[in-house]
């Protein structure tokens, strides 16, 4: 089936807009502030990372006391005496100063940079979502509120009709026209339409106080809604929205980003099997042993290490290579997972637009049922009962139909969602 979908709202100067409730709910929702300060941890942790390649710079300092003077001695050799010379003070200071740079690690500074950078798309990309999964939230919190005031304005006219139905029944009785039975009926339903009245308030009250928890916006600024109005649109093909799904789901980038990390972890890893080129430079300076002069020298060194412990590297490769293949499959269950939400979404829409349909149809039919019911009433062809009966059907097709309407509304939302954008 094919549909056409657009949307008319009316605009009031005094209403809330749904655009204005979702932009409150970003503003304000305690979800996406949290989110925000990830997004922005994770920058963090990048910019320390890309710091790896700048120099290390060290620096010490000591004072040491030895338990007593060391002196070398120098036995007599021929014509020579013998000779004693301090070839240490017993308090002496030392202090170093210098810069190292890692010219070659193997390349692990480069994965932990790789690694931080993606960690920071991979939280915008989890912001994305939670952004996105509040929107539809407050949505549905929107028509929900819509929709529990129509239904409150259904039993309100119920009531009218009921009271209205009472009071000629009433009148009748008393002509003589018709059974005290038909009087006690009418007022018996008056009561039983009183309390699905005051349960449907509850029901409002309900929907207003979750709105403006989503919100944070006071419960008396969303009694002015703006009502959208809805007719046909088309759904295009499961197949392009899957597709389109495949493009646009922020969560399909962040499990992708994490299958990215598990392989620079691999790198990181391997990289301790091979050896670090590093450059230094120092100045030292120590008065410990007073004969030796000068006291500070400046030292420049190229050197070569290599570390690592017999075959922990080996199995940390193996480690994440594991990591890798789960993430991997995060994804592909989690495209899967996608593919069965927009089905369902798709599916939900077909129906809402068929219950929408029938709903209307039948509201309708209710309408000139009961039109035709208070004529034949009136002239006493039917009961009071036979009335009451057109009467609580009517009220049941108008909130079908207000039901109906908003569930229609809801599944194209969500169906929204699912694709990660407009259909």
């Amino acid at each position: 089936m094919k549909l056409i979908v657009f949307f008319l709202t009316f605009s009031f100067a005094f209403s809330l807009t749904m655009e204005e409730a979702i932009q409150s709910a970003i503003e304000k929702n305690p979800e996406i502030r949290s989110q925000r300060h990830a997004v922005s941890s994770a920058f963090y942790s990048y910019r320390a990372d890309t710091n790896l390649y700048l120099p290390n710079f060290f620096a010490s300092a000591s004072f040491s006391r030895l338990s007593q003077k060391q002196s070398l001695h120098i036995p007599p050799f021929g014509p020579f005496p013998p000779l004693s010379v301090e070839s240490a003070k017993q308090n002496y200071r030392a202090f170093s100063i210098g810069l190292r740079e890692v010219l070659y690690d193997g390349g692990a500074r480069e994965g932990r940079v790789n690694i931080s950078s993606s960690e920071v798309r991979l939280q915008q990309d989890l912001y994305g979502e939670k952004l996105e999964d509040i929107k539809l939230q407050v949505i549905k919190a929107y028509l929900d509120v819509l929709s529990s005031q129509e239904i409150v304005d259904v039993y309100r006219k119920q009531l009218e009709a009921i009271d209205s139905q009472y009071r000629r029944a009433e009148a009748f009785y008393k002509e003589g026209l018709v059974a005290i039975t038909d009087m006690l009926q009418a007022k018996v339903r008056l009561a039983e339409v009183q309390r699905d009245l005051r349960k449907a308030e509850g029901d409002y009250s309900v929907a207003l106080a979750n709105l403006s928890k989503l919100t944070g916006i006071p419960q008396e600024k969303l009694k002015d809604l703006q009502l959208p109005q809805i007719a046909d649109y088309q759904v295009p093909d499961l197949e392009s929205l899957y597709l389109k799904a495949l493009e646009r789901r922020l969560i399909l980038r962040a499990y992708s980003e994490r299958v990215y990390q598990a392989k620079k972890l691999q790198d990181i890893e391997r990289s301790k099997y091979l050896p670090k080129v590093f450059a230094q430079a120092e100045y030292t300076y120590s008065d410990q042993n007073p004969v030796i002069s000068p006291k500070g020298v400046y030292t420049l060194s190229l050197g070569l290490s290599l570390e690592f412990q017999t075959l922990e590297p080996y199995y940390r490769v193996l480690s994440r290579l594991e990591e890798e293949k789960r993430a991997r499959w995060e994804l592909e269950n989690l495209k899967e997972a996608i593919k069965l939400e927009i089905k369902k979404a798709y599916e939900d829409v077909l129906t809402a637009k068929d219950n929408l349909r029938v709903a209307e149809d039948a509201l309708r039919y209710a309408e000139e049922f009961y039109k035709l019911s208070q004529e034949q009433y009136k002239n006493q062809i039917i009961s009071s009962t036979d009335l009451l009966l057109a009467e609580a059907s009517l009220t049941q097709a108008r909130k079908n139909k207000v039901l109906s309407y908003y569930e229609y509304l809801k599944a194209y939302y969500e169906l929204m969602r699912a694709v990660g954008g407009e259909i």
